[in-house]
């Protein structure tokens, strides 16, 4: 049997599962435009260090540094997380220019006074195409990004202030909503041909595919919406979220390879070598 999470139920073929999602894919997608998502619940993280990332951006030149900034790298595309949702290049074009100047930066998506990192006023937001070998995961190409980006001499919370001058990892998860979401299946049954064509466009582009024993569906992010604030947190969104911060101590050792994977939709393999996650 399948068991398929959005649905709540098991099924006995996967195009028996196919069949409802498709009849449901109204309904489903407004449950999930209803839902406001903290990145950092729906999978892995990663700490980018900024020593290394401003040395290969300035090579890579995907954008100039500054030293009188943190840059704080709030969610990264291409990667299909454990929800089963993977964001799209210019997915967050439209946030940046309407929610400029109306997000904080705090801590663990608390929303009060004393939880307040940089201000909402003192706080850049932008996207940029970074490559995934400076994000530290092992993929190839390069994942766009929305990137927060804060003068130094502008955090206002003293703990937040020693860390990032200490050089201590840390990460970053962003609150959201979906705007526009579509649905890719892995099917050549007649009527769902524009499913299919969903999955074709974007399989390919998902750097993170071969974690996986099988991909039959997943959920296409094609516009976002940043709101109230981004966090700093100990484990971020996806196994390329991060901050990028300044190297001036020994960064604390936390990588994806310390936290469990979250289950996916449907099922695990048992504990292997090499563990893969399947998408069904």
């Amino acid at each position: 049997m399948i068991q398929c999470k959005e649905l709540n139920k098991e099924f006995a073929t996967k195009e028996e599962m196919f069949k409802e999602l498709i009849a449901n894919k109204e309904l489903l997608i407004k449950e999930k435009l209803s839902q406001t998502y903290k990145s950092f619940e729906k999978g892995l993280g990663l700490v980018a260090n900024q020593e290394n990332i401003v040395k290969a951006l300035e090579t890579e030149k995907a954008f100039k540094m500054d030293s009188d900034y943190y840059y704080f790298v709030v969610n990264s595309a291409n990667i299909l997380d454990s929800h089963g949702d993977v964001h799209v290049k210019g997915n967050w074009d439209k946030t940046v220019k309407e929610q400029q100047g109306k997000v904080y930066l705090v801590f663990d998506h608390n929303l009060k006074r004393s939880e307040i990192i940089a201000m909402k006023e003192d706080i850049e937001m932008f996207t940029s195409d970074v490559p995934f070998s400076l994000i530290g995961k092992n993929y190839e190409g390069k994942s766009y990004s929305l990137i927060y980006k804060v003068a130094k001499n502008k955090i206002v919370n003293k703990e937040a202030k020693e860390w990032l001058e200490n050089g201590y990892s840390l990460e970053a998860s962003v609150r959201m909503q979906y705007v526009k979401i579509d649905l890719a299946i892995d099917s050549k049954e007649q009527g769902n041909e524009k499913e299919k064509e969903t999955f074709d466009k974007y399989i390919d582009l998902i750097a993170n595919k071969n974690d996986y024993e099988s991909i039959d569906y997943f959920w296409v992010v094609k516009e976002a919406k940043n709101v109230y604030e981004s966090s700093l947190v100990m484990f971020g969104s996806n196994s390329a979220t991060g901050v990028a911060q300044e190297n001036k101590a020994e960064a604390e050792e936390i990588t994806s390879e310390t936290q469990e994977p979250t289950k996916v939709t449907q099922q695990e393999e048992q504990e292997t070598p090499k563990r893969k996650r399947s998408i069904i």
